[in-house]
């Protein structure tokens, strides 16, 4: 099943029992999601949906929850996450699993979601066998420019077919072209510099080809990738800075999130690849990543140690959460998110503090 195909099921409220959200497209998982939570009405959201952290040993209690009754609405969705993608599942979760998945709960939907899953573990294995997996691969370069086309038509505008791959093509990336992997494009930074594009050009019933000048083109010190070094080195001062600049910049608080996010990532997988003929971090060509996550995460692996990387997995989760919610000052998260990060504090342990003088104002 392809992306389209559940955010389809989920917006007609037709989702089957269980599914297995995989894939390393962080945009489509998030978008996969906000479906899900679309799909339910609002007075109901906090009863009929359960986003559950995996926790090794824990999963025949927290799955308990999809055969009760809902107490509002119809149905009960359970989507679990992890961090290290349920390399931690043990024979008792893969037991809860298996005798789950053979007689599901009619009330319920059940939803995993992986980034980048083993496929040689059982766990894995069982839920490839038994789910409806949903493959979350980034979008090729003409799916990128339909989907472009459709979102920029929500707002009014009108944008041909041609142009939009021109679009797309701008934000394809590969990570080795050794491999003859397919350039996939990465969404949420097209999506974010459409926005843009469409804020400057406000009115306009048509995107034309002379406005593509009007696009930020990445540059080799891009300040998304120094706000990344900052943090991977613990220096706050810098990526406060740097955070601040951006945010003044009127830059996606959500590519920033991504961003972040990332970056743990790939220091928990392993850290970073080696450069490509010769280009430095940053160089605009298709073969690398857009925000240097892989040049920075080896950076990061020496000053931070795996219960670190994981715990601040999880802030970026609670941040990303937070800055969706009624919050009135998604910057303060932000700034927060990164001080935490920095100091290695977990939300148990934060004090009251105040940040180094005032967040830029828009």
């Amino acid at each position: 099943m392809r992306a389209s195909e559940f955010l389809t099921a989920a917006a007609q409220n037709k989702l089957g029992p269980a599914y297995f959200l995989s894939g390393p497209d962080r945009f489509l998982h998030e978008e996969c999601r906000s479906a899900l939570v679309a799909s339910l009405p609002a007075e109901s959201r906090e009863w009929c949906l359960a986003e559950i952290e995996f926790v090794p040993g824990r999963l025949a209690r927290e799955i308990e929850g999809a055969s009760q009754m809902p107490m509002l609405g119809g149905h009960n969705f359970l989507l679990f996450s992890d961090p290290e993608d349920f390399k931690q599942a043990g024979d008792a979760d893969h037991e809860a699993l298996a005798a789950y998945l053979e007689r599901p709960s009619p009330f319920a939907t059940v939803i995993f979601a992986a980034v980048e899953p083993d496929r040689r573990r059982r766990f894995i294995q069982l839920l490839e066998k038994k789910t409806q997996v949903v493959n979350l691969l980034p979008l090729a370069r003409r799916e990128a420019a339909e989907w472009l086309k459709h979102y920029v038509a929500r707002a009014g505008v009108e944008l041909d077919t041609p142009l939009a791959e021109e679009i797309a093509a701008r934000f394809e990336s590969s990570n080795d072209p050794r491999k003859g992997g397919p350039a996939g494009v990465n969404l949420l930074w097209a999506r974010t510099e459409v926005e843009k594009l469409l804020t400057a050009k406000q009115g306009a019933k048509r995107l034309e080809r002379g406005d593509l000048d009007l696009m930020v083109v990445f540059r080799e010190e891009h300040v998304i990738g120094k706000l990344l070094e900052g943090i991977a080195e613990r220096n706050f001062p810098r990526a406060l800075e740097n955070l601040r600049a951006l945010l003044a910049s009127k830059e996606s608080e959500m590519l920033l999130l991504w961003s972040i996010g990332d970056l743990f990532r790939q220091a928990l997988k392993g850290g970073g690849a080696p450069r490509f003929g010769g280009r430095g971090r940053g160089a605009w060509n298709r073969w690398s990543n857009p925000y240097s996550t892989q040049e920075i995460a080896p950076q990061l692996q020496r000053k931070y140690s795996r219960q670190e990387i994981l715990q601040a997995l999880r802030q970026v989760r609670q941040t990303d959460l937070g800055v969706k919610s009624s919050w009135k000052d998604s910057k303060i998260l932000l700034e927060f998110l990164v001080w935490r990060i920095i100091v290695g504090r977990g939300a148990e342990s934060v004090p009251a503090f105040e940040l180094p003088g005032p967040a830029v104002e828009a």
